[in-house]
């Protein structure tokens, strides 16, 4: 039955997240393989797009640790075998949303409905485009990889827009915090493919960054706003700024605008989430090694840049233990560690407020 059936997607998409986000990518690979073609024996059209996709971003993850590991081969795959299962995946998963999408415009128009499915292919259409984009130096034609990469972001960007302009036309509700996580999570895309060498005026980055703060700045005039129901005003503004530090790292080369990102969390924040610390903290030992001497406070015998290493490597082995138990609380106190290790580098920025006009 259909129930029987999403039960079943839902429980395996679940243990494959699990497997996935733990850092197992064998087993997320070996289930969501598993599910599709148990999916595919039932013929449920919905949940082999959903496991075709699921696949597409687990090529996607492998091709990345490869390249960073070196190794020539995971899940007994090599980096030519990961380009070619992801394109089949992708192109699964689109062709059904597609078909999807088609059947219920068809049937109900501008319906919720409708804007939901089409919101989901914006979703894998991006999604590929990523793994185009990402892969494309290995792949056999690097220029058709990289067109068609570029003619997917577009096609996204374009359903984004749309998705929007008819739920405003047709009256529908706008979900504000899934917008929101969107949009955020569109930008940390974009820029991994600055990390990799990508121009950011070709992906419109700055764009994108100046309408989720300007949408964050109009909610922030209502306290009650739905964004803040679950995280609070620092909390959103805390995970902006982990973009922003990224942003003007790598793509203004700005280490000092950066660097007070990083030191508003850790400063003025109660609570910080840890990734957001660990990206402040390692952007300030960036700073540090990497500043004017007549910039950064004196560190003559290291004891700074020891500190922040240190930090590091407390976070990092937080971090593996996250990954071990779901468990593991997702906000922590800003440690006192951090803050005395960085106070100093806090008062050479001359930080005095936070830093919104670095935006």
């Amino acid at each position: 039955s259909v129930y029987q059936t999403m039960e079943i997607l839902f429980k395996v998409v679940q243990i494959a997240n699990y497997a996935f986000f733990s850092g197992d990518l064998e087993v997320a690979y070996q289930v969501s393989r598993d599910s599709l073609c148990l999916f595919t024996r039932l013929d449920n059209k919905k949940a082999i797009a959903v496991a075709s996709n699921n696949l597409g971003n687990i090529m996607l993850t492998i091709y990345r640790t490869m390249k960073a590991s070196g190794k020539e081969k995971i899940c007994g795959l090599s980096k030519s075998d990961v380009i070619g299962k992801g394109t089949y995946y992708y192109a699964k998963s689109i062709k059904l949303g597609e078909d999807d999408y088609d059947q219920f415009y068809n049937k109900q128009g501008w319906s919720e409905e409708c804007l939901v499915f089409m919101q989901y292919l914006a979703n894998r259409y991006f999604n590929r485009a990523m793994f185009f984009l990402t892969t494309s130096g290995d792949s056999d034609n690097q220029n058709e990889a990289e067109t068609l990469g570029f003619r997917d972001l577009q096609i996204a960007s374009d359903m984004d827009v749309e998705v929007v302009d008819q739920c405003l036309e047709m009256g529908f509700k706008i979900n504000q915090v899934e917008r929101h996580e969107l949009m955020t999570s569109r930008v940390r895309g974009l820029l991994s493919l600055v990390e990799i060498g990508y121009s950011p005026d070709e992906l419109s980055i700055e764009d994108q960054i100046n309408d989720i703060y300007q949408n964050l700045n109009k909610a922030m005039t209502n306290p009650s706003h739905e964004l803040f129901k679950d995280i609070s005003v620092a909390g959103r503004m805390q995970k902006l700024d982990t973009e922003l530090i990224k942003y003007f790292s790598q793509v203004k080369n700005d280490t000092i605008n950066a660097a007070k990102a990083a030191i508003r969390m850790l400063i003025e924040d109660e609570y910080i989430f840890p990734d957001a610390e660990q990206e402040a903290i390692k952007m300030l030992l960036t700073y540090m090694n990497t500043a004017e001497v007549g910039n950064r406070p004196k560190d003559n015998n290291g004891c700074i840049v020891q500190g922040l290493e240190g930090v590091i490597e407390t976070l990092e082995l937080e971090c593996a233990q996250r990954a071990q138990d779901s468990s593991y609380s997702t906000l922590r106190t800003s440690t006192s560690s951090s803050i005395s290790r960085t106070s100093s580098v806090y008062k050479s920025l001359g930080v005095k407020e936070s830093p919104l006009s670095t935006r």
